[in-house]
């Protein structure tokens, strides 16, 4: 979710101490509250959280379904690293000024539960595609009236935006986190153990986010990210628009293509080739529902070099960057995309003038605009993604809605058109 519009991408990690995967704790010195880290082949993230007290642990999530590697953890004054093992706590203390926080660095799936017994192994759960592109599903939190919901598979956390949003879905506040927008990193406040209920799925102990702000969902709504999912096997089904929770792998996976998948403490990578007909290149994209364009390649990847013979450029952009609020980007047309065995054509590009990614091996961001052209079915546990063909494969690239052109652009030509038809009229009035 991090191209055309705010970046609400976060971080719920804090800080650590050496603690080679034992229950040992761990204590480590701070001057500033702000912490963060860098978890495996991941980049030092610039998303921060805050050591805020709590009259009990504060659980903070690692990466899942990742094998043993080496965290680091920083503070303002030291760093300490350790090795996290699969499904495991890690527990430490970190004192700041007099005060002394408890965390526990967990790398376990959430708790989920089923909210009533189901004979079947899937629950489904309807969504629709709004004018944005977004994924909009219902669900609630802590029992509240249901809102909308945009399912963003590029948000590290569940987020709930509006005006008063905390006391309508009941939230207790209890922490502070860094947002990263368009604007720059800004504090916002969350609340550490609530309720998501979305179809017959009930998810406990969650943490939420909250922003007080004008919703971007209308009245206001949320966003569901992919940490929620990482026990499970989710199916999104475009041809029908349909959200699908599996306990086990459906048999219709047997008929897709397979692909491998990483999981970071950021989101989903897969593996996407480039080609421009003499050059090709290959990389790991952040798959992300929640971008509204098609695809995304960084200027510091290697794939990069492909798009600089024989590629053509069809306009300009700019994207949001932390830093420098946002970063002029040029729109290339790709001869070909290649997704398994799958090749998409003259596909809209947008590659900025400085980097923007957050892992080390980032090449750049699959967007919506390519998603929607399959039916996906993600195994989070076995770190694995099937694909197939959905109805919308075929579909041009230049269609209204499709964000190639800024989303002014068909308004302000009917505009344009209707202004010069009426001065043509009006002129052969006068003339009579």
């Amino acid at each position: 979710m991090r191209i055309f519009r705010i970046l609400t991408v976060l971080i719920l990690l804090v800080y650590a101490p050496f603690i080679s995967a034992q229950t040992k704790t761990t204590t480590i010195n701070a001057t500033s509250q702000k912490i963060s880290i860098k978890d495996g082949k991941e980049g030092k993230t610039r998303y921060w959280n805050h050591l805020v007290q709590s009259n009990k642990s504060i659980v903070l999530h690692l990466a899942k379904n990742q094998p043993e590697r080496l965290v680091t953890f920083y503070t303002d004054i030291d760093s300490i690293s350790f090795t996290a093992q699969p499904e495991k706590d890690h527990p430490i203390n970190a004192v700041f000024q007099s005060d002394t926080f408890t965390l526990i660095l967990t790398t376990k799936t959430r708790e989920v539960t089923t909210a009533k017994e189901s004979k079947t192994v899937t629950d489904t759960i309807p969504f629709r595609l709004n004018n944005k592109q977004q994924i909009i599903i219902k669900g609630s939190v802590n029992n509240s009236p249901p809102i909308d919901f945009s399912l963003d598979l590029g948000a590290r956390m569940t987020y709930l935006i509006g005006k008063s949003f905390d006391k309508s879905n009941k939230l207790s506040i209890d922490g502070l986190m860094e947002d990263e927008s368009v604007t720059g990193l800004a504090t916002e406040k969350t609340s550490s153990n609530n309720s998501l209920k979305i179809g017959n799925q009930s998810m406990s102990n969650l943490a939420v986010c909250f922003i007080d702000e004008p919703g971007f969902l209308g009245d206001g709504g949320g966003l569901i990210g992919f940490n929620v999912f990482q026990d499970k096997i989710i199916e999104i089904d475009f041809d029908n628009q349909l959200l699908l929770i599996h306990k086990r792998l459906p048999e219709k996976s047997y008929t897709y293509h397979q692909l491998e998948m990483m999981q970071t403490t950021g989101g989903l990578y897969l593996p996407i080739s480039i080609s421009t007909g003499t050059d090709k290149s290959s990389g790991w994209y952040f798959f992300d529902t929640g971008a509204d364009n098609a695809l995304t390649v960084d200027t510091k990847s290697e794939n990069i070099q492909t798009l600089k013979t024989g590629v053509k450029k069809i306009g300009d952009a700019s994207i949001g960057s932390t830093e420098k609020g946002s970063i002029k980007a040029n729109i290339l047309e790709l001869p070909v995309l290649t997704i398994a065995n799958y090749n998409i054509e003259n596909v809209p590009v947008i590659v900025p003038e400085e980097s923007n990614t957050e892992s080390a091996f980032e090449d750049g961001v699959i967007g919506i605009l390519i998603q929607k052209r399959f039916n996906w079915i993600i195994d989070f546990p076995n770190n694995k993604m099937y694909l197939q063909k959905s109805k919308y494969f075929e579909d041009s690239f230049k269609k209204k809605g499709n964000n190639v052109f800024p989303n002014w652009f068909v308004p302000g030509f009917l505009a344009l058109l209707l202004t010069v038809t009426l001065s043509i009229l009006f002129t052969r009035i006068k003339k009579k």
